[in-house]
């Protein structure tokens, strides 16, 4: 008889629950193909550094547990909710707490169970276009098969089952500790207001905005000067900012109440009166949900752009720092070696050698100032580069040639960093260099391998008589690291490889420093190996970044994804189920002779709130966080590629969102 009766209770919730089942059958789905796409050998042989994707992975579903704990448990508490007058009434008719909770144990475990099915089925399809988008990063050939991999599917089953049975145990204990009583009345009990007097709302309140911008202010002192971040800034911003989440919406019910249920003249306006009394007692009772859910949507917004400006970061850094294929320096003018084995290992188009050369700093560093790359170029000393050489790695480039006469420079810099030259030049377009006046031709900001290799961040392009002179001169510059002033670059028909890249790397010298040290209290001896050059090829860079783009890209989209779908859902079942209740007052104002349409626009009104309020704070706050967080990334992203990404994270978002918001509204409408 429990059987018959829980198979038949699976059937009704799954049916009321439906937005619910949807949620873990998707959560299950990404799981799976995540999971898999973790084990997979062919993804994590692309490249080095795909082989650590795996332990991300299991990383990254530590945090997916917890908001699927928080999911199904919020979830399984309404269950028992609109159930208890089932349950106590099973009771009376003498059924025991154990069957009860037995029964509930079963249903529960059917609709998870055939959640889990449904859920592996559709995270195999997933798995593939996964697996085929992250073929096409690598552009490498992909054939669609079925793969079923049996340690996906018991990591999956793992966690899942692991979470449901944990939350399926709390809930029989619920079932077994309630009285009959409770059972009976449960659905007339609402949860606690926090403050229930109006001035400690409102001070709640001004203290929640007193942590928002404390908490900016945090992120600025480390996110403004990123030479001295140590991060205990940001752990403060964070805390602060979660507790002013959590304060804001445990008093925002006052000013609800204050601003619109006090206003007479608006309050029987209509309809308002219906619809205000029933927004502000729901947000009496359902104040820390909302938190909760302000508070994963204020991560998604902020996280999801962080990973954004991550990305085009290392993307614009391959252009900015890797426009030859293959670069080396050091401070040897033979490149014998180095030649021979590109020759022979690769299929060279081009390839030249030259010299950079280093004078007292000039004035130029001043025009960096100020901005974020303040300290980002040599101590001491600036980097400079003859005219001829100059034009011969602009044609390789592909770019013009240009001309100098015997007392103007050009200015190469990074393209980021032009707008701070140029405002230099305006102001003072005359530079002293080596006890000469020379005057600033131009600045140039084509990608010309700024990353400390032709220049760090800028470099100087003089005359060729000019740089004779500057070489006869017994300049004595002290720098704190190896003179790999000598380059050789080389561009190639096809992308060089990881392998070339560890390969060539190898003919690098290294010179060895005995050091003295006090470990564990004991003086020690070791040695201590350094480079004498370096290597840099743009192939191997190149599948880093994509290696990186993929892990980063495809891990903020799993947290996004399943962060939206679960609070979302949470947002849709509180209304949903107290949809029920809102029947009857819905039936009294159609006999009251309110219009159907009037109705329907009451209940798009009140989930539109119910929908939009948790998305005010994390909307307002991720902004500006944003745009903190983002200037250590101005080094290599404009802030016009910032502000792009924001429109993408906040649409996307409100994509998804609104899927379910109006799942919710069709659904609700339904019911009343």
């Amino acid at each position: 008889m429990l059987g018959k009766l829980s198979f038949r209770n699976a059937k009704r919730q799954a049916k009321d629950y439906v937005i619910y089942f949807i949620t873990i059958v998707m959560t299950v789905a990404l799981l799976f193909s995540f999971n898999s796409i973790a084990v997979s050998q062919d993804i994590a042989e692309l490249s080095s550094t795909m082989k650590n994707f795996s332990k991300v992975i299991i990383g990254i579903n530590l945090v997916i547990v917890f908001v699927m704990v928080w999911l199904i448990n919020y979830t399984m508490k309404f269950m028992l909710e609109k159930r208890s007058k089932e349950f106590g009434t099973y009771q009376i008719l003498g059924i025991e707490k154990k069957d009860i909770s037995n029964m509930f144990t079963i249903e529960n475990l059917m609709i998870g169970l055939v959640a889990f099915v449904v859920g592996t089925c559709l995270g195999i399809f997933m798995y593939q276009v996964f697996s085929s988008i992250i073929m096409n990063i690598f552009a490498q050939p992909y054939q669609i098969s079925i793969e079923f991999n049996w340690k996906a599917v018991e990591m999956t089953a793992g966690c899942f089952f692991g979470i449901f049975l944990l939350v399926l145990f709390n809930s029989r204990r619920k079932i077994k500790k309630t009285k009959v009583y409770d059972l009976l009345y449960a659905d007339k009990q609402n949860e606690n207001h926090h403050i229930k007097n109006a001035k400690g709302n409102l001070f709640l309140f001004a203290v929640s905005i007193l942590l928002f911008l404390t908490g900016l202010w945090s992120l600025e002192q480390d996110f403004g000067n990123p030479d001295y971040m140590k991060g205990k800034n940001t752990t403060l911003a964070i805390v602060q900012f979660i507790l002013g989440i959590y304060l804001f919406y445990i008093s925002i019910s006052s000013f609800i109440v204050k601003y619109y249920l006090e206003n007479k003249t608006r309050k029987y306006q209509k309809n308002h009166l219906f619809l205000y009394r029933n927004l502000t007692s729901k947000i009496n009772t359902m104040s820390v949900t909302l938190g909760t859910i302000a508070m994963l949507f204020a991560f998604i917004m902020i996280g999801g752009n962080v990973a954004l400006l991550m990305n085009g970061m290392l993307n614009n850094e391959i252009e900015m720092g890797y426009p030859f294929e293959i670069m080396v320096a050091t401070p040897d003018a033979d490149f014998s070696k180095y030649k021979e084995f590109i020759q022979k290992n690769a299929k060279v188009t081009a390839m030249y050698e030259y010299q950079m050369h280093n004078i007292p700093k000039t004035n130029l560093y001043k025009a960096l100032e100020g901005s974020i790359f303040e300290g980002r170029s040599y101590e001491g000393f600036d980097n400079v580069l003859g005219l001829t050489d100059y034009n011969h790695l602009r044609e390789m480039l592909g770019h013009k040639t240009v001309s100098l006469k015997e007392d103007e420079i050009i200015v190469q810099c990074m393209k980021t960093a032009e707008k701070y030259f140029e405002n230099y030049k305006e102001e003072n377009n005359r530079l002293e260099l080596v006890g000469k006046t020379v005057t600033i031709k131009e600045i140039k900001s084509e990608h010309f391998a700024q990353v400390s290799f032709n220049g760090y961040t800028y470099c100087i392009i003089v005359p060729d008589r000019l740089l004779e002179e500057i070489k006869q001169m017994d300049l004595k510059i002290e720098m704190s690291h190896y003179d790999g002033s000598y380059k050789l670059v080389a561009q190639t028909e096809e992308p060089t490889t990881e392998t070339f890249y560890e390969e060539l790397s190898n003919y690098i010298l290294c010179d060895e420093i005995e050091q003295t040290a006090i470990i564990d209290g004991i003086e020690q001896n070791y040695t201590l190996n350094i480079s004498l050059g370096n290597v840099s090829t743009r192939g191997h860079r190149v599948n880093f970044t994509k290696s990186f783009y993929t892990i980063i890209s495809f891990l903020a989209f799993y947290l996004a994804l399943i962060f939206v779908m679960a609070t979302a859902t949470i947002l849709a079942i509180q209304q949903l189920s107290d949809s029920e209740k809102y029947k009857y007052r819905y039936e009294l104002l159609k006999k009251l002779g309110m219009e159907e349409h009037e109705m329907k626009q009451i209940i798009l009104k009140q989930l539109l709130f119910y929908f939009c309020l948790p998305m005010l704070i994390p909307i307002l706050l991720s902004i500006p966080a944003v745009l903190i967080v983002g200037q250590i990334f101005t080094v290599a992203v404009t802030i016009e590629e910032i502000l792009k990404n924001m429109l993408w994270v906040i649409g996307l978002f409100i994509f998804v969102y609104g899927i379910y918001f109006i799942a919710t509204d069709v659904q609700f409408s339904r019911n009343i």
